[in-house]
């Protein structure tokens, strides 16, 4: 039976820029192989714009390839050369030790190391030695060519704060743009809030930017031309006396609201038109300079007419937790029945059996191929279908469906809203959060409204 083979590429920004070295190469290369080599095609693993010393959780590919071999997917992984592998002699080891015990086997297209002897796997640790020591000479290039860019205060990558731009690599104020953020300082400044900021942007300088980032604009200390946290670095766009008076209201403002609110449902509400989550506000101060008549809208929502969600309306707190305590036990109740039906329909399925002759017909289906009575494209799409089936089933098996006790408790109580109202703000807030995943509902004419009614749709965790 032929070997499944992981194909995995890397290359990182660095390397492509200085070598020509590719993803489209390095794929060709080990396409040809394993077509030479007889093997299947398991699955194509590629970290693009990543380095070899870079953290084994960071290789988000490396720890898809890993993740598969412990499925049983793999059999062997090939590589172009040892340095797309590994450049770091620990980490080698650390993925070897997995490998080894799931039985997998690794190549190289372009080299070859026999790593059943001594004098193997001595050549082995010199190649990693080299690989890592020329990795750590390159960093310290690195360093000491960012050190020269920041003694001539040139711009060292990535983008610049928004009012800046690049003139003969430095940093230079964009006047044009420089406005909308002098702007946006004097608002919050003069009394505005963070969220009119966004329509200020909009309306004068027709620039499209969220609460947060605009959250993130008032803080970022390139405004007073500091940039890589060297003060001084460029010319400042804030002058530092508004700079820190705009810090100071934030951080009030930041402190008023941890202190004094506590919102019950933020992010737990969903909004019916795009489906993100709906930020808490404090709505309107009523007679004795309180806030109560808290509310939620839609995070992502934007000016009218700009791109993001038009989606403008509020939804009181109070209805939705007038509605949970009035519904919350029913809620429960369906939920449980809904359970157990799932549990009786999954025993009826019996996928272990279903796994099993899925299996066989995997096994069926290799020898067919190895018979040639199927071509190799037509066998690959088979297998991935059949294997991706069997991977879903045994995670289905891994998770058994389940009632938390918490839910149950909580329909044996019969005097459950009076246990609700004794409980603190702060523990009414943990409570929703430690019973719903999400709470759904839909916009309709019949929902809008001072006092109409809407259904909320519970998700529960």
């Amino acid at each position: 039976m032929p070997k499944r083979a992981a194909l995995y590429i890397r290359v990182s920004s660095d390397e492509q820029a200085r070598h020509g070295l590719s993803l489209g190469e390095q794929r060709a290369d080990l396409l040809n192989y394993a077509k030479e080599h007889g093997y299947i095609v398991a699955g194509i693993y590629a970290d693009e714009g990543v380095t070899a010393r870079k953290a084994l959780s960071r290789r988000k590919e490396l720890q898809r390839l890993l993740s598969d071999v412990e499925k049983g997917l793999i059999d062997i992984i090939i590589i172009k050369c040892l340095d797309r592998w590994f450049r770091n002699v620990a980490d080698f080891y650390k993925v070897k030790e997995k490998l080894d015990a799931y039985g997998v086997d690794w190549e190289c297209t372009r080299e070859e190391y026999n790593t059943t002897t001594p004098n193997g796997i001595l050549m082995l640790n010199l190649k990693l030695s080299i690989a890592q020591n020329e990795s750590d000479q390159t960093g310290e290039r690195i360093k000491y060519v960012l050190a020269g860019k920041k003694e001539r205060r040139e711009v060292l990558g990535g983008s610049l704060p928004l009012g800046y731009k690049v003139e003969n690599k430095k940093p230079v104020i964009d006047e044009e743009k420089a406005k909308a953020i002098r702007a946006m300082f004097e608002h919050v400044a003069s009394g505005g809030s963070i969220r009119s900021c966004i329509t200020l942007l909009y309306q004068k300088f027709n620039i499209i930017r969220s609460r947060r980032v605009v959250g993130l604009c008032l803080q970022n200390r390139g405004y007073i031309g500091e940039l890589y946290g060297i003060p001084d670095y460029t010319e400042a766009i804030i002058p530092h006396d508004l700079f820190f008076k705009v810090q100071e209201i934030m951080k009030n403002n930041s402190k008023n609201n941890k202190k004094e609110r506590i919102y019950l449902f933020n992010s737990l509400l969903r909004c019916p038109l795009c489906g993100g989550k709906m930020a808490a506000e404090k709505g309107q101060m009523n007679v004795h300079g309180e806030y109560k008549s808290f509310q939620y809208r839609c995070r992502h929502r934007s000016p009218k007419g700009s791109a993001g969600c038009q989606f403008t309306r509020s939804v009181m707190e109070k209805k939705v937790e007038s509605f949970l305590l009035t519904n919350l036990q029913a809620l429960i109740k369906e939920h449980i029945i809904y359970i157990e039906k799932q549990r009786v329909a999954k025993a009826k399925d019996n996928p272990e059996k279903r796994i099993d002759t899925l299996k066989a017909k995997l096994s069926r289906l290799e020898d067919i191929y190895i018979e040639g009575a199927m071509s190799k494209e037509k066998y690959l799409k088979s297998y991935k279908e059949i294997s991706g089936e069997i991977s879903d089933l045994t995670l289905a098996l891994d998770t058994p469906l389940s009632v938390p006790v918490s839910l149950r408790e909580i329909v044996n109580d019969k005097d459950f809203v009076n246990t609700y109202n004794n409980l603190t703000r702060e523990n009414k807030h943990k409570f929703w959060r430690s019973i719903i995943s999400r709470i759904e509902w839909k916009d309709t004419p019949n929902t809008r409204g001072k006092g109409a009614y809407i259904p909320f749709k519970v998700i529960f965790l």
